[in-house]
């Protein structure tokens, strides 16, 4: 039986890290090349619109901690999601979108 994180991780298959290394090599352009990322932002305040990072088991990753904990128990590929493809994602993983 296929899990609702595999499920997820088939339908954002291109949005990820295979490797430890290739996050500390790509993460900084790529989780900040939407287009909405920049739009309206206030320097004065945390950016609302950040993309979500999971590992091959499900969990969040927030930090380089979570990202060192992916490494050591192999649990690359790491992938993400922008905040404007959760819900969309969230329903097909779990049957709910076409």
């Amino acid at each position: 039986m296929t899990t609702c994180s595999e499920k997820v991780a088939e339908l954002v298959t291109h949005q990820r890290f295979d490797s430890h290394q290739q996050w500390v090599n790509r993460a900084s352009r790529v989780l900040t090349a939407h287009p909405r990322y920049n739009e309206g932002i206030n320097y004065s305040e945390p950016n609302p619109f950040k993309a979500v990072c999971f590992d091959s088991k499900g969990r969040l990753c927030r930090n380089g901690g979570d990202m060192a904990r992916a490494r050591d128990e192999n649990a690359f590929p790491v992938y993400w999601l922008w905040p404007d493809q959760i819900g969309e994602v969230f329903l097909a993983a779990k049957g709910g979108a076409q």
